[in-house]
C-alpha cells in the first residue's frame, strides 16, 4: 500500500527529473523541487478542509462548504462529503487548480527577488536595525489561531516537515509563544491570561520603538470593536464581567502608550470582505483604524484632569466633524473617535487625578466616549421640534408602541403636539397608543416640496425607505435629496444618530439600514447635485413635405 510519505516521495523524484529535463541548474534544483512540494502540500491541506466530517452543504448553491468559514470549528449536526477524486468543490483537481491560479496571480507581480524571514519582535527584531514597523495585532483573546492552525499543522507535518525542520519540530503547533489572553492556557485564570498578553504587548513594542526607522511611523491596524457594557450582577460577577470586559482596545492602548509611544494620527481603512461570514447580517466593523505611532519625547509635559477634558472638548468636535466629512461609516465611527482623542491622551507623560494617581487608558477612554455623545448630542440644535421629539421617542421605544399620555408629555417638552405629529406624517396614534411610522410604511409619493410641515426626520426616512428598504438606487434616491435642498445634509447627521441609538439598544436591522445610507451618501450627495438635462421638446413625428 502506497503511504503519504511514498507518495511525495515519488512526486518529489519526478518533479526532480522534469527540472533537469527542463535544463534548470543543478544547484537551484533542490530549491525547485522544495516549491513544488510545498504548493502541493497546500493544495493537500486544502482537500482536507473539504473533505471532513465537519463539512456542512450549502443547499443554495448546491455544494459542499469547507469546514473554515470563519475562525472557528462549528458543530454540525450531519455532514456533506466532496469526491476528491471526481472535479467538483472539494476535490484534488479543483483544490491544486486553486493553488496554481493564486500562484499565477502573485507571480507576475514579483518583478524583483525578495526575502522573508521569520522573526520574534519581541526580541527587537533579532538586532535588525532601523525597521519599518506596520502591523495588524491580536486581538485579546479573540481567536485561537495556533488551536485552528492544527488542523493544517498536522498534514503539512506529514507531507514538507523533512524539508523545513525548524517549523515542523513539535508534534502540534507551539501554543504558549501566542500572544492571546485564553485563560485556557493558564489553567482558567482569567488573571494570568490578561497578565501574558498585556506583558506581551509592552515587550513588543518597547524593542520594536528603539529598532525603528526615525523617518516612518510605526502603524496599527486594528478592528477589535469596544465593548463599554456594565455589569448588572452581584459584587463578583460584575468585577469578573468586568475583567471579561477588558477590550482589545483598551490593552492595545496601553502598551504602545507605555512602551514610549505618542498616537499622532488614525484613520480608517476599508478592508474585510463584507461578504465574509463573521458580517453578513450583523453590525462587523466595515474599517480597520490604523494608529500611527511616534516616540514620545522623554521630557513630555504632565497635566491635570481638568486640563485634559476641556483639551477634549476643544479638540475632538473639530476632529469629529473631519471624520464625517470623510464619510466613515457609523458602525465604525466609535473606533475612528478614538484616535483623535487618544491623540491628546498620549502626548503627555502623566495626567493626574484628582487623587494625585496617573489617569488609566479606560478612564480616559470613557472620557472620550462621553465628550463623543456630547458631540453627537450638540447637533440636535439643528434638528427641527418635530425631529426632536422623534429622536427622543425612538431612543425609548424604536418603531414599537408607547402610551399617549407619555408622548403628549414628551411632546409639550419639545415644543410640538401629538396631533401636528399625526399630521405631519411621523406617527400613527389609535386607541391610547403612539408609535412612529416605519421607513417602508411611508408613503411612496412624499414630495418635500408640497409638504407643509417637512421635518429633517421626514427626510431622513423617506430617504431611508428608497435607498434601504426599496432598493430604488443612487440615482432615485439622489432625485429626492435634491428636492430636499440645502437642509438634506442634516440628515446625514441624523442618520449618524440613529445608527448610535440604534446600536446601543441592541435593534440591529435598524442599525444596519442607518449605517448602509451613510456609505451610500458620497454617490446619492453627487447625483443630487447634477442638474439634470432637461427632456427634448417634441416637435412633431413627421417632417412636412
Amino acid at each position: 500500500m502506497l503511504t503519504l510519505s511514498d507518495l511525495i516521495t515519488e512526486i518529489s523524484s519526478d518533479v526532480e527529473r522534469d527540472a533537469k529535463s527542463a535544463g534548470l541548474a543543478e544547484a537551484e534544483i533542490p530549491q525547485y523541487v522544495t516549491c513544488i512540494v510545498t504548493l502541493l502540500a497546500l493544495a493537500l491541506d486544502r482537500c482536507a478542509d473539504f473533505n471532513n466530517s465537519l463539512c456542512r452543504w450549502s443547499p443554495s448553491n448546491q455544494k459542499v462548504m469547507n469546514l473554515f468559514g470563519r475562525q472557528a470549528i462549528p458543530m454540525v449536526w450531519d455532514f456533506a462529503e466532496a469526491n476528491i477524486l471526481g472535479d467538483s468543490v472539494g476535490a484534488w483537481s479543483t483544490c491544486s487548480d486553486y493553488v496554481a491560479s493564486c500562484v499565477e496571480v502573485i507571480a507576475p507581480g514579483l518583478a524583483s527577488r525578495g526575502h522573508a524571514a521569520q522573526r520574534d519582535a519581541a526580541d527587537g527584531a533579532n538586532g535588525i536595525a532601523e525597521v519599518l514597523v506596520s502591523t495588524d495585532p491580536p486581538y485579546y483573546n479573540n481567536i485561537s489561531y495556533a488551536i485552528l492552525s492544527d488542523f493544517f499543522y498536522v498534514w503539512l507535518r506529514r507531507t514538507i516537515s523533512d524539508r523545513y525542520p525548524e517549523l515542523f519540530g513539535t508534534l502540534l503547533v507551539p501554543k504558549m509563544q501566542e500572544l492571546t489572553a485564553s485563560p485556557d492556557r493558564f489553567d482558567g485564570d482569567r488573571q494570568k491570561a490578561k497578565e501574558h498578553f498585556e506583558s506581551g504587548f509592552r515587550r513588543a513594542f518597547a524593542a520594536l520603538r528603539d529598532k525603528m526607522d526615525p523617518r516612518f511611523p510605526l502603524t496599527v491596524y486594528y478592528a477589535f470593536k469596544q465593548d463599554d457594557e456594565d455589569g448588572d450582577g452581584t459584587a463578583d460577577q460584575d468585577a469578573e464581567q468586568t475583567l471579561d470586559l477588558t477590550t482589545g482596545w483598551e490593552t492595545l492602548l496601553e502598551a504602545l502608550i507605555s512602551s514610549g509611544f505618542q498616537i499622532t494620527a488614525t484613520w480608517p481603512v476599508r478592508a474585510s470582505q463584507k461578504w465574509r461570514m463573521v458580517a453578513m447580517g450583523t453590525n462587523a466593523l466595515a474599517s480597520y483604524i490604523v494608529l500611527a505611532c511616534r516616540p514620545r519625547a522623554t521630557d513630555a509635559p504632565q497635566t491635570d484632569r481638568r486640563s485634559f477634558v476641556a483639551e477634549l472638548k476643544r479638540e475632538l468636535p473639530a476632529a469629529l466633524r473631519h471624520l464625517q466629512q470623510g464619510n466613515i461609516a457609523p458602525v465604525d465611527f466609535a473606533q475612528a473617535a478614538i484616535g483623535p482623542g487618544m491623540a491628546v491622551y498620549s502626548r503627555y507623560g502623566r495626567i493626574l487625578e484628582s487623587s494625585g494617581k496617573s489617569m488609566s487608558v479606560r478612564m480616559a477612554l470613557s472620557l472620550i466616549n462621553q465628550t463623543l455623545t456630547e458631540v453627537l448630542s450638540e447637533v440636535e440644535d439643528d434638528f427641527d421640534s418635530d425631529t426632536r421629539w422623534a429622536l427622543a421617542w425612538f431612543e425609548q421605544h424604536g418603531f414599537s408602541t408607547g402610551d399617549f399620555g407619555d408622548a403628549e408629555l414628551l411632546s409639550k417638552a419639545k415644543v410640538t403636539s401629538v396631533s401636528g405629529l399625526e399630521r405631519a406624517g411621523l406617527i400613527s396614534s389609535k386607541g391610547g397608543k403612539v408609535r412612529l411610522l416605519r421607513p417602508e410604511e411611508l408613503p411612496a409619493d412624499w414630495d418635500p416640496a408640497a409638504d407643509k410641515r417637512l421635518s429633517i426626520w421626514e427626510m431622513t426616512h423617506h430617504l431611508l425607505r428608497l435607498y434601504s428598504y426599496d432598493r430604488a438606487g443612487d440615482e432615485v434616491t439622489g432625485a429626492l435629496l435634491r428636492k430636499c435642498g440645502s437642509q438634506g445634509e442634516i440628515a446625514r447627521d441624523l442618520a449618524y444618530r440613529l445608527f448610535s441609538v440604534s446600536e446601543k439598544a441592541k435593534r440591529s436591522l435598524e442599525a444596519q439600514a442607518y449605517n448602509a445610507l451613510v456609505l451610500g451618501w458620497p454617490e446619492i450627495a453627487r447625483l443630487a447635485r447634477e442638474v439634470p438635462e432637461p427632456l427634448a421638446e417634441q416637435t412633431g413625428l413627421f417632417k412636412e413635405a
